[in-house]
């Protein structure tokens, strides 16, 4: 029984063995803080960015939030940094080998972070060995979401724009087509104005037969009149068509410069709240934390040998 693994057992052996225990520790402390050092591990620094969106339209139930997440997310943007910063190189990665593209494209999610916080606004966070590169990172993936949102956008508003574009042509065609017919009927038979040339031609020709005008210019009234008759409703018709279309044309012509202006618009679809800058104070790694945990873990190592040890003799 002399051997069981009590409280009083433990607190003879930690007795026993107190310098073992205190010069394991301190080896260790010596050790952490000599490996944790930036000899051997590169210290690592944080830019941040916060920012709000602004300018996008929601494909389906999520919120702008969600979807300035999934555009910042876009693996577009992950492949123009890692081509404008030439991470491959930086993070001594060979994409030529077999999942060396897996490994770089974890790496780059292990040291860039996209999160929603609780206002509903979206944290860009990145990690570098370079402080003045991590904050141009941030600014260029604030970059690339504007160009990747401006560029979804127009390639929505300009299939919109050949919609338009067809719609304003043919009515243009319609109006056209009148107009030609119109202009026929004008030049054939002196059509201007249905209502007013019908009107004067009537009273004309009433003062002629009261006036004693001769019968040549009676004739020729007549004429007028009957060209009127036979050719007037459709001028008339034609004008109404005329009016018609042009008022489509109009409200189409109207509909095709907000779709222009939508293709050409230059927009940002972000407000930064917190801009990003060069950090002065690494993040990685946390030293005490390593050589806290190193010291504890050697300390208990230590003194489950020592306890095995004790039990076998």
């Amino acid at each position: 029984m002399a051997n069981d693994l009590t409280f009083e057992r433990f607190g003879a052996v930690l007795l026993s063995k107190i310098r073992l225990f205190a010069v394991v520790g301190i080896g260790a402390a010596v050790l952490a803080a000599i490996f944790s050092g930036p000899s051997f591990i590169k210290p690592r620094y944080l830019s941040t960015a916060t920012v709000y969106p602004v300018n996008l339209n929601s494909y389906s139930i999520e919120t702008r939030t969600d979807q300035l997440l999934q555009l910042l997310r876009s693996n577009s943007i992950r492949d123009s940094l890692i081509k404008e910063f030439d991470l491959m190189t930086v993070y001594e990665l060979d994409t030529n080998k077999a999942g060396g593209y897996f490994a770089l494209y974890n790496e780059f999610l292990d040291r860039v972070e996209i999160s929603k916080t609780q206002y509903e606004s979206v944290m860009v966070e990145v990690v570098d060995e370079d402080p003045l590169r991590a904050r141009n990172m941030v600014n260029a993936m604030l970059r690339q979401v504007n160009l990747l949102a401006r560029r979804l956008q127009r390639e929505k508003s300009r299939e919109v724009l050949e919609i338009a574009e067809r719609a304003l042509a043919h009515e243009r065609y319609k109006m056209d087509s009148v107009e030609a017919r119109m202009d026929v009927l004008r030049q054939s038979s002196g059509i201007l104005a249905y209502e007013s040339q019908a009107k004067e031609l009537t009273k004309g020709y009433v003062r002629m037969l009261s006036g004693g005008s001769s019968q040549a210019q009676r004739d020729q009234v007549l004429r007028m009149i009957k060209d009127l008759e036979t050719k007037g409703g459709e001028f008339r018709q034609l004008t109404e068509m005329s009016d018609l279309f042009r008022g489509n044309y109009d409200r189409l012509l109207t509909q095709y410069e907000t779709v222009v202006n939508d293709v050409t618009k230059e927009l940002t679809y972000t407000n930064v709240i917190v801009y990003p800058e060069v950090s002065d104070k690494k993040v990685y790694p946390v030293r005490w934390l390593m050589v806290s945990m190193a010291t504890a873990s050697a300390l208990v190592l230590c003194f489950l040998l020592v306890l095995w040890r004790d039990q076998r003799s």
